[in-house]
Order: C-alpha cells, then structure tokens, then sequence
C-alpha cells in the first residue's frame, strides 16, 4: 500500500506562511486592544475621581445650608426664649 499524501510540501509552506501572516495580524490586534484596554481603565479612573470631587463638593454645599438652617433656627428659639422670659 502506498500512502498518498493530502498535501504537497508546496502547499504546505503555503499554508504555514497564511498562518503565519494572520498570526502577526491577530498580534497587532492584540496589542491595539491591550492599548484600548489600558486607556479605558485610566479614563474610568478619572471619572471616579471627577463623580468623588463632586459629591465632595455638593455634599459640602448641603451640609452648610444645613448649619445655616440650624443657626436660624437657633435664633429663633434663642429670641422666643427672651420674649417668653420677658412677659
């Protein structure tokens, strides 16, 4: 029996080469998406500290017109404390 081959050597180096050729297209890829990749998660990180700056920020803002409200509100129990002391 002789054994038939499916390929010639040809075919084959034509078919390593292919190969080789998509490898280096998919390496390329790689490293784009690698880029992209790292890019994304330093822009992510720099929206976490921008949304952090401003929640800081309004936070601030809230808490004193909170203190001004307890700062009224304290005059006026102060100033119905002296009328009611007064009659």
């Amino acid at each position: 029996m002789t054994e038939e081959q499916w390929y010639t050597n040809r075919d084959l180096f034509g078919m390593v080469q292919e190969l080789h050729k998509e490898m280096a297209a998919l390496k390329t890829e790689l490293a784009e998406t690698t880029t992209l990749i790292r890019d994304y998660n330093g822009l992510r990180q720099k929206i976490n500290d921008c949304e952090k700056a401003l929640f800081e920020t309004h936070g601030k803002a809230a808490g004193g017109k909170e203190i001004y409200g307890y700062i009224v509100g304290g005059i006026g129990l102060i100033i119905a404390l002296i009328s009611f002391v007064a009659k």
